[in-house]
């Protein structure tokens, strides 16, 4: 985050990540593992799938399942963000 930013940014930057975490406590445990490990933790879905012992194709599958709860739950949000 950029030190120079003024309050209000920080306080919106805040606001996102609470929002974001919030919408992920939604997500099913698998679909949230996918997720965070791999936006948040830099792993690859290859990785993921190896170290969980699931094939590919499931593990897409569960990530396009959290990102489309996401985009839904934080929708207004992002609304809010380009006005």
């Amino acid at each position: 985050m950029d030190e120079s930013a003024g309050p209000e940014v920080k306080m919106f930057q805040d606001e996102i990540w609470k929002k974001l975490f919030e919408a992920l406590d939604e997500l099913p445990e698998k679909q949230r593992l996918v997720y965070v490990e791999n936006e948040l933790n830099d792993k690859t879905l290859q990785e993921i799938a190896d170290e969980q012992g699931e094939n590919i194709k499931t593990i897409i599958s569960r990530k396009n399942y959290a990102v489309k709860h996401l985009r839904n739950r934080l929708r207004r949000l992002y609304e809010d963000l380009k006005s």
